[in-house]
């Protein structure tokens, strides 16, 4: 047995190694056999006070002994308040549960130890220790404390300690919350200013010392659930970093306190990551009141098909899959018939739609016209005959044949309707032309909803281009470096992929621009788990911009940000061509 292990209060059971420390005290694995048979429970062993120096700095300040030893006591009192703590939730399977206690108090000094025996578990940090847990893992450990939560809150209890340390495993695979060693009486916290718990994992309210209610488990569980869901990082720790520095810590610390908004967890679908941001979210009104309606959504998400929506949220392209995407596809879907949409590139305005078929139906009435005078002429022709003409050479009559006169005016027919025909070519090439004009004067006014192609189809098409560059730049000629920038070009030559590195980016970020006929028409902007994307039309300018919330901004031509974004990737991707 090691020599720093003490022995057990209870005879019967042995110390065997220290598996442990909670927030108050060592926690030790004890076996006992009977029978043959071996047995393990958890002991946990709290000393008050925890080190002779602390008595000393304690003792300092009081007037006698008796005062000192009423201090230390007093601290006893409450750690015992986790005994009681724990008793009630005897027989509840989503908390550490409580076996026995005995309390010692010192014969030759001030103190105590208070050994308490629970269930022997795993913990959660070892249970994690060598794999990556899947999001269904995580969701169910959603799950099993948010009932534990629910429990604390029936017992009107604030466990205020919600951490991956004091989270463990029972052999069945369920998760348990344990180490009530800080928890109080809700009724005895509304108004206490205490900042004890984990600083990683705290509220914001508790750290600033400001009243708070059960929501600050809620808080710390969804921060739990974040950093499972990504990579083991904490809100506002880099990705990319391999190590993490405490000026790291503290930076992002800080950031979270203030209230920045926290970017999505990256390797939690959608879904999931909604439960989440709301349960973590920085003000206590707009988190989850209780926890039973955090489990009804965790539960709700454990059960429906997840792993499609996962793979989506994953993939950049995929994007304009969300239901949300999908509904501004709607809205902007062609109300007109497929014919009518195919003979005009503009969404028809009624004035600008009222003239073009003025104009169209003027162009075609000479048509109409020239056939129907040269049908008349063809029949009048076919039942008289022709004058007389006097022609050097002879003196006498001659009379044209009706079928001469039929080829005559068929053919003259003819030409004026290709004539006709290649004017109405030649004024929709015009029109055409002057499509960018057109969609100026449109867009300057505030009640337009012209576009130079009709929306979803554009956003179609440029996933679909993303897509075909994506698959051939294995292909692709690669040129330049990586940590400066490179460009990819395609079989003819034609730059079709830039990558520019946050060594070079003048924004410390990557950027990455794809190129159709050298023509910008996607941008995918990020720096760590962080990313936005921009969608052009072919004109180069944004009709889509997603930015690092997810939130789509779609043809905001009156949004200052909107339009400066929109310019200045527009303007990079153009001296990547350039260069």
């Amino acid at each position: 047995m090691d020599k720093d292990v003490p022995v057990s209060v209870w005879p019967e059971w042995e110390l065997i190694e220290k598996i442990g420390e909670g927030s108050f005290g060592k926690v030790y694995k004890a076996k006992r056999t009977e029978r043959g048979r071996s047995f393990y429970s958890a002991i946990k062993i709290i000393s008050i006070p925890a080190s002779k120096g602390e008595l000393d700095s304690v003792r300092s300040e009081m007037n006698n002994e008796q005062s000192t030893r009423e201090y230390f006591r007093n601290l006893v009192e409450d750690c015992i308040q986790e005994i009681y703590t724990m008793e009630h939730f005897c027989g509840n399977s989503h908390v550490v549960s409580f076996e026995d206690f005995k309390v010692v108090e010192y014969l030759d000094e001030i103190g105590w130890d208070i050994s308490i025996r629970m269930e022997y578990l795993t913990s959660f940090m070892d249970y994690c220790t060598g794999k990556e847990l899947t999001e269904k893992e995580v969701i169910k450990l959603g799950c099993d404390l948010a009932m534990a939560l629910i429990y604390c809150r029936k017992l009107n209890i604030i466990h205020r300690d919600v951490k991956p340390e004091n989270i463990f495993v029972s052999r069945f695979g369920d998760f348990k919350l344990g180490d009530f060693g800080i928890a109080r009486e809700q009724a005895h916290t509304m108004s206490n200013m205490s900042k004890k718990g984990t600083y990683s994992y705290m509220a914001p309210e508790i750290y600033k010392g400001e009243k708070y209610d059960s929501s600050i488990d809620i808080y710390s569980l969804g921060i739990v659930l974040y950093k499972l869901m990504n990579q083991n990082r904490l809100p506002f720790l880099s990705l990319d970093k391999q190590l993490i520095t405490y000026r790291d810590k503290e930076t992002a610390l800080a950031r979270r306190m203030a209230g920045e908004k926290m970017p999505a967890p990256v390797n939690a679908s959608a879904a999931f990551s909604h439960i989440i941001l709301k349960a973590c979210a920085y003000e206590p009104g707009k988190r989850y009141r209780k926890p039973e309606d955090m489990l009804r959504d965790l539960e709700k998400l454990r059960l429906a098909p997840v792993n499609a929506e996962k793979e989506w949220e994953k993939s950049q392209w995929e994007l304009t899959n969300s239901a949300e995407l999908e509904r501004d596809q709607r809205r902007y879907a062609p109300q007109e018939p497929e014919d009518r949409m195919e003979r005009t590139h503009v969404a028809e305005d009624p004035q600008i739609e009222k003239a073009v078929r003025e104009e169209e139906a003027q162009l075609r009435k000479p048509a109409k016209n020239a056939v129907k005078n040269y049908e008349k002429q063809s029949v009048n022709a076919s039942s008289t005959k022709r004058k007389k003409q006097q022609r050097s050479g002879w003196d006498q009559e001659r009379q044209i044949s009706p079928w001469t006169v039929s080829l005559i005016v068929v053919a003259l027919a003819a030409c004026i309707i290709i004539g006709v025909y290649m004017k109405l070519i030649h004024d929709e090439n015009r029109k055409a032309q002057n499509t960018e004009n057109v969609m100026e004067v449109l867009e300057a006014n505030d009640n337009s909803t012209a576009q130079i192609d009709e929306f979803s189809t554009s956003i179609q098409t440029i996933k679909e281009q993303a897509n075909t560059i994506v698959s051939e730049l294995p292909d692709c000629e690669e040129v330049g470096k990586e940590g400066d920038r490179l460009r990819y070009y395609d079989s003819n030559g034609k730059l079709v992929k830039a990558l520019i590195y946050p060594e070079t980016s003048e924004d410390g970020v990557y950027e990455e621009y794809y190129y159709w006929d050298e023509r910008l028409f996607f941008a995918y902007v990020w720096t760590g788990n962080k990313k936005e994307l921009y969608y052009y039309d072919k004109r180069g300018k944004l009709i889509r911009w997603i930015d690092t919330d997810g939130t789509v901004h779609d043809k905001e031509n009156d949004s200052t940000e909107y339009t400066k974004r929109g310019e200045k990737y527009w303007k990079n991707a153009l001296e990547q061509l350039d260069e």
